[in-house]
Parts: structure tokens; sequence; C-alpha cells
């Protein structure tokens, strides 16, 4: 669904008056919702950017959550300008068409690629903390030391020439191409819900020395976000693609409420770290996310004393 065809539906130009804010209660109501969530969203993502960055050792997975959180940023960013400007169309502030061009353009890009990236990344992280699970030999022994970065630049690459194919590059062919980057993204999600089956198998067992239990529980609570978040936005865009439901207010509505769930879901993850770091004690914030990442050191350290332990026995 186009944010260029739902600015035309709502321009005050389109209808030769100013808008009726009477009859605009739930789309203002759904915007103010909106930018305050991905205000939040802002605070917590650029906190854990910086920490991450100037505060916190980097290693396997936190590569990752520093990327996811960049992601989550932008997409947050382009969302709460895009409702802004909403609000200001609601609110009979004028605009040029220009303006408004210029506008769904940059917000479009930053909303997709924001969320292509946010996708991904959220994918990679639990399918690696799958496959760490799994095969913990090969992940130890054999994974590639600078895996981690090489994936991440794929992924932003990847991630911008979705974005791309999908909102500019071939217009005249979008339905088809609508279709394929569906079909990628029910593929990733589905390996994303069985790493996270695996996950939560592993967090039942507790008594297993060294596991990262901190760490499978941000991920899976992330994953289980994302999903919430995701299935309501996908069924309204799929009913807009196929035509299911009419043009005009309410499909104006349905964008909105679209931009409202992925909101939530680039917004909560920060706080997963954090809540899931503070349970059960008292921790400022960069010790508790410090407690949820130091696990998957710990982790691989333990491997190290189990598996020189056994070397020495068989000796």
């Amino acid at each position: 669904m186009s944010l260029n065809s739902s600015i035309n539906s709502t321009h005050p130009g389109a209808h030769g008056s100013k808008p009726d804010i009477s009859q605009s209660t739930i789309p203002i109501t759904i915007c103010l919702m909106t930018v305050l969530i991905c205000l939040v969203g802002l605070i917590g993502n650029g906190i854990t950017i910086y920490l991450f960055c100037f505060r916190i050792k980097l290693n396997q997975s936190t590569v990752y959550i520093l990327n996811l959180a960049v992601a989550d940023f932008i997409f947050v960013f382009g969302c709460c300008m895009v409702n802004l400007f909403f609000l200001c169309l609601y609110n009979g502030v004028h605009t040029s068409k220009r303006q408004d061009t210029v506008f769904s353009v940059f917000g479009e890009l930053l909303t997709s690629f924001g969320f292509n990236s946010s996708l991904f990344f959220l994918a990679v992280l639990s399918i690696e903390r799958c496959l760490s699970v799994c095969f913990p030999m090969w992940y130890k022994c054999r994974r590639p030391e600078h895996l981690s970065a090489i994936l991440s630049v794929i992924i932003w690459i990847a991630s911008f020439l979705i974005t791309a194919l999908e909102r500019y590059l071939i217009p005249q062919h979008r339905s088809t191409v609508y279709v394929v980057i569906s079909i990628l993204f029910l593929i990733v999600t589905l390996a994303m819900i069985g790493a996270s089956a695996v996950l939560l198998i592993e967090i039942r067992k507790t008594s297993i020395p060294y596991q990262p239990i901190k760490l499978y529980i941000v991920v899976v609570a992330a994953v289980t976000t994302f999903l919430i978040s995701l299935v309501p936005a996908t069924i309204v865009r799929l009913l807009f693609f196929f035509a299911l439901i009419p043009t005009g207010k309410t499909k104006v509505i349905g964008y909105m409420a679209i931009s409202l769930c992925s909101a939530v879901n680039s917004t909560v993850n920060p706080y997963i770290y954090i809540i899931v770091g503070r349970w059960k004690k008292s921790l400022p914030t960069t010790q508790a996310l410090e407690s949820v990442f130091k696990e998957d050191r710990k982790s691989s350290e333990g491997s190290d004393r189990v598996e020189t332990q056994q070397t020495d026995i068989e000796h």
C-alpha cells in the first residue's frame, strides 16, 4: 500500500476544502498514539545504540543486537515523520504537492528499509542462537570469526535492494515483486518461528550449566512481539493488496493501523533487554544489558572448561 496514495486521499486540496476535524477523530488519535510510541522507541533504541557503541563490548550476538537497534531506530524515525505529516494534513496545515511527494518518498524509504532490516536481523539472531544449541561444537570451533559482521553488511545491502525493488525501481511489476517478497518474508518468518521453538525447549532445561538463558529469553520475547505486531499488519496489508477494502478514509486508517503495530514492534525490543536483565534485581541500564549478553561469553568460557576437563580425563 503506497503512502503517496494515502496522502492524496487525505490532502485538503484533494477535497477542495479544509478537512473536518470532527470526522477525523480516529485517524488523529491513531497518529498521536503512533507518534508517542515512536518517541519512546527513539529514546530506547538510541540508548541501546549508544551503550553498545561506547559502553558494552561487542560479541557474536551483540553485533546483531546493535544492528537491530539501528534498523528499529530508522523505522521509528520514518514512522514518526509520516504520522506527524498526517497530523498536519488532518489539521489543515497547507503543504505543496512537491512537499507531499518528497515526504512520501522519504517516509516510505525509511519505514520500508528499517522494517526489512529489522526482520532479517531478528531472524539471523534467532537462527544463530538455534545453531549454537543444536550444533554447539560447530558453533564454537568452526564458525567464522567475522561471520556476524559479514552477515550484517549483507543484510543491509539486501534490505536496501528489496526496498528499492518494492517501492521505486519497477512500479509496472509491483504486484509480482510484492508476491515474491511476501513469499521471502514468509520463509524467513517460519525459520524464525522454528528457531524460537528450539530456544523455548532449551529455556526449559535451566539445569544445564553455562547456557545463556537470559539471551534465549530475549530472542524468544523479541520474536513473539514481532509476530504479534506483524500478524494484524500483514492481514490489513493483504486486504488492501487484493482490493478487499475500499479506498479512501478506510485505506488511510488501515495504513495508520499498520504503522502503529509496526511502531510497537520496533519500540519494545530495548525495553525487553532491560526487563530481562533486571529480572529480580535492581540494576542500572548498562549493567542490565551486560547481564543479558555477558551470559553468551560465560557460556563459551564454560564450554571451554568442560571440554578441557573431558580432554584431561581422556588422557
